[in-house]
């Protein structure tokens, strides 16, 4: 993807904020630089993410470390969130669930399947009238 095809997937951010960003990933060898072509003075790079950098940080060993930013980073949104004054739970949809499901390991994967398509049919680009959802799902162990 080349950087003006991620600015204009993410609309609502600012293109110098996305290039910050962009140039950060770039450092921490998050992003690589697959291609690069001059178009019209500019120098237009393709990235790719690097998925070897990516794995060597997603170990059994970071784990622990792995979930509890995550969750501590859900806390911090709930937390902004219910601090603002213009927090409205009803209004804006807010919501917490869990469900233990009882299901095969085939059955599992049917319903993770089945929940990637819905989130596949349902990612919308940004345009007006449309505003960020964030909807995180976990998948913990659950007791034997």
């Amino acid at each position: 993807m080349t950087t003006t095809e991620i600015c204009e997937s993410i609309g609502d951010v600012p293109r110098t904020t996305l290039y910050r960003h962009i140039k950060i990933l770039l450092e921490h060898n998050i992003l690589s630089v697959v291609s690069e072509q001059k178009i019209r003075g500019s120098l237009e790079r393709t990235l790719s993410l690097n998925v070897t950098e990516i794995a060597k940080h997603n170990t059994l060993e970071n784990a622990t470390k792995t979930a509890f930013a995550f969750l501590m980073n859900k806390y911090m949104t709930f937390q902004n969130y219910f601090n603002s004054q213009k927090s409205d739970p009803a209004k804006d949809k807010i919501f917490l669930n869990n469900k233990i499901l009882m299901a095969t390991d085939e059955e599992f994967d049917q319903f993770l399947s089945e929940l990637r398509d819905l989130f596949i049919k349902y990612n919308f680009e940004y345009s007006e009238g449309r505003r960020a959802r964030d909807i995180s799902i976990v998948s913990a162990p659950g007791e034997k």
